[in-house]
């Protein structure tokens, strides 16, 4: 039932943002010839600019401390009322998308069922994966916090949570999570939001096909949604994958303006973009990236200045806030960086600046990431080639289909390819410590990929046209027409044979001889639990850390409990037991105040257990800090000699019950 709930906040929130793109998008091309290709392509391309707008109307309400459930409802309901038209304009292309559909099935046409068969599937799969805890503790230690602490503020505070770093930065996605978390106080919520707009960037990208859009699904689904670089990570509320989506989105709909020099093309760019920035620092790049394709236009003035403004008034609606709220309190609009730190200790910058801009596997320091010298450029190569090319068959059809479409037209291509190529620079020359900070132009790269299909498609197209006059073309025209008369219905069946075969095959090859996880984008061991091959306690208890103990503790009701080593400590115990919490554990931010407090401390708080961690010290002690992680050393040894050891996982946690202190 909390999925199902769950999803009708989701869907509300999406009908909610459709609608106010809708209105906006015919206001904005009044005048034009063809103000809209047609009301599919409103529905597929509207997702994610419409969750922009939702994101915009919630940080003006968020500014002022009303996103709030009683000012939300009769706010949304008023809006709906007054653009009416466009609700009813909505619901009457969803029809019309699924006569189409439905037509083109029954003229033997197999893609549009097969489309959505593969959509439906994959929300399922999304749905699925959104019910196992995420096992980031980023997930359970800032975003998540960070969501409700927006909800039970009914805004915006500084900092918006016990961290001057997290409670400072750019907040958009944990915006958007909140927007759900009001009306379904759940983390699944935020997980099925974070779906909807990886679901919504793949109906964007189909999109920009005139035709063929359901093969283009297809396709699409083939290059991004069944590799297992984005599909696992999109049901968990971390932000890298949606403002990724949100960041190639803005260049989706920068190639669809030159292609149709539409004003709600760039207008749906600015708001997507003003999300992605609004999300993390990270993503003024593309903003820059995008203003030197505008360059050009503007400095010939091709770009009118009512549009600019607009597209300007836009973009700051959505990410301005954040940047004046960072320099109107703390002095610094990208708040730690650059220009001052307050609140954070120049030891603790110069650490974080030092992770941040080098490798976090030590193995990996040895490339040079100096693009101004040789060697340079040869790690670059052989980093792109050994981390997102090499034994990839996704990736190396798409570098095919990107070569093939600059030959079919390198000129509607070229914007594409070169961001493409410049975001990878800046990744690997400013940011490279890890690789999901690539995601972006990662998905840049098969996106390019899809729009090169689609020029090969269009040249392909238009070669035939223009011998559609000669007399032996006209006479195999003819024949394929016959033939696809006689031999539809078989057509039909084997296009949906091969689709089973190939989406099925290797679940059915797993049921009878299983040797490994039969899908890559799923996790491993997801299987074995769907097909009851393996309790979900006992998967869970294998692949999340602390699992067993946060299970026991809430079994047992134990109070309290001391887990100083974990920051998400009882989001991580709510999240495993359903979603309660009746304070088996204390606080993951108390501490003792100095050492000589250590015992006061314990007979303060009653503390009659607590977990130790054995592994993984040293990333600990950096993510608690190095003076709270002594101090819980030195408050779990002196419990310890009069302790009993009541339970241990895999990952060297360990459940101590507390006997008391040793008589002196």
């Amino acid at each position: 039932m909390t999925v199902l709930a769950a999803w009708l906040a989701v869907v509300a929130v999406l009908l909610f943002g459709l609608t106010l793109h809708r209105a906006l998008v015919l206001r904005l091309n009044r005048g034009v010839n063809s103000p809209v290709h047609d009301g599919t392509d409103l529905l597929l391309s509207g997702v994610l600019p419409g969750l922009a707008l939702v994101g915009g109307l919630a940080t003006g309400l968020g500014a002022i401390h009303l996103l709030r459930v009683e000012i939300v409802l009769p706010v949304a309901a008023f809006l709906m009322i007054w653009r009416w038209n466009d609700l009813l304009g909505v619901l009457v292309d969803l029809r019309n998308l699924a006569m189409v559909g439905l037509r083109a099935s029954a003229n033997g046409d197999p893609f549009p069922l097969l489309a959505t068969a593969a959509f439906i599937g994959l929300a399922c799969i999304i749905s699925i994966t959104a019910l196992f805890p995420a096992g980031s503790a980023d997930v359970w230690a800032f975003q998540i916090p960070l969501a409700q602490s927006i909800v039970s503020h009914g805004g915006f505070v500084t900092p918006q949570m016990d961290s001057n770093f997290y409670g400072n930065i750019p907040l958009f996605f944990n915006l958007l999570f909140a927007c759900v978390l009001l009306f379904v106080d759940h983390w699944l919520a935020a997980g099925l939001i974070n779906g909807a707009i990886f679901l919504g960037f793949l109906l964007l990208l189909t999109s920009c096909a005139p035709r063929w859009r359901a093969a283009g699904l297809l396709l699409v689904f083939f290059l991004i949604a069944l590799q297992p670089f984005f599909t696992p990570g999109a049901a968990v509320p971390l932000t890298d994958l949606p403002r990724s989506c949100f960041s190639v989105a803005a260049v989706l709909f920068l190639w669809r303006y030159f292609e149709t020099s539409r004003p709600s093309e760039l207008v749906s760019c600015a708001l997507v973009l003003g999300g992605a920035v609004g999300g993390k620092y990270t993503e003024l790049q593309m903003m820059g990236l995008i203003g030197l394709a505008l360059l050009p236009r503007i400095c010939r003035g091709k770009l009118p200045l009512s549009l600019f403004l607009t597209c300007l008034a836009a973009f700051l609606c959505l990410a301005g806030y954040w940047y004046a709220k960072n320099l109107i309190e703390l002095g610094n609009p990208i708040y730690p960086f650059i220009f001052g730190h307050p609140g954070l200790s120049d030891e603790w910058m110069a650490r974080y600046s030092l992770d941040v801009g080098r490798a976090f596997d030590p193995s990996n320091r040895v490339f040079v990431t100096d693009l101004t010298t040789g060697q340079g450029w040869h790690d670059f190569f052989f980093i792109l080639h050994d981390w997102f090319l090499d034994r990839r068959r996704y990736a190396i059809v798409a570098l095919i289909l990107i070569i093939g479409g600059l030959i079919a037209s390198a000129r509607r291509i070229f914007v594409l390819v070169a961001m493409t190529v410049a975001m990878f620079v800046i990744w690997y020359a400013v940011m490279f410590n890890h690789i999901r900070w690539a995601t972006p132009a990662y998905l840049l790269y098969f996106s390019t990929a899809y729009v090169g299909a689609i020029l090969i498609a269009e040249r392909i197209a238009a070669s035939r046209a223009a011998q559609s006059g000669r007399l032996m073309f006209e006479m195999s025209a003819c024949l394929r027409t016959k033939l696809k008369a006689v031999h539809k219905h078989l057509f039909v069946s084997a296009v949906a044979m091969i689709a089973v075969v190939a989406l099925c095959q290797p679940a059915i090859r797993y049921v009878s001889r299983p040797r490994g996880q039969p899908y890559s984008w799923m996790e491993h061991g997801v299987m074995d639990v769907l097909l009851r091959r393996q309790k979900l306690d006992d998967f869970l208890g294998a692949q999340r850390e602390g699992y067993i103990l946060y299970r026991y503790i809430a079994a047992n009701n134990l109070k309290t409990v001391f887990q100083p080593f974990d920051t998400g400590s009882t989001l991580f115990a709510a999240a495993y037991n359903g979603g309660r919490d009746e304070g088996w554990l204390l606080p993951p931010y108390m501490f003792p105040e100095t050492e000589g407090d250590v015992d006061a401390f314990i007979t303060r708080n009653n503390i009659r257990f607590f977990i130790r961690v054995t592994e993984k010290r040293e990333i600990l002690a950096d993510r608690i800090g190095a003076a709270k992680f002594a101090l819980a050393e030195k408050t779990v040894s002196r419990m310890l000699p009069t302790s009993t050891l009541l339970l241990k996982d895999g990952f060297g946690w360990e459940l101590y019950r507390f006997d008391g202190f040793s008589a002196q």
